[in-house]
């Protein structure tokens, strides 16, 4: 049972290790990861990495502490804005990335 509980944590370890590991290729060299992504499609989800911040973000200022510090700091609003709005670009980046190498390696399989 000892040997299961190792290996399970192991895994989830390497699960996160890999999913950091991706969030940096795709924030430092998005041309790159992307391709990589697009070879191996069982990695396609990472590309949602944008949408899952911004996500993330958005349902954290339902909490009310998060909300308050919102509506009263400038700087906070400034910062969730500036936050949105590179989510939202950095997503079609990707998704233009995806588009692209998708098409070239249809045509180079043909």
């Amino acid at each position: 049972m000892q040997f299961k509980a190792n290996s399970l944590l192991l895994i989830l370890e390497s699960l996160i290790y890999s999913g950091g590991q991706m969030f940096l290729g795709l924030l430092l060299h998005p041309y790159r990861s992307m391709q990589l992504l697009v070879k191996n499609k069982i990695l396609l989800p990472f590309a949602f990495y944008p949408s899952l911040i911004a996500l993330f973000f958005y349902l954290s200022l339902r909490i009310d502490q998060l909300a308050w510090a919102y509506s009263g700091l400038f700087l906070a609003q400034f910062a969730y804005q500036l936050l949105f709005f590179f989510c939202f670009y950095w997503q079609l980046a990707l998704f233009y990335l995806w588009f692209r190498f998708n098409r070239a390696f249809k045509n180079y399989a043909d």
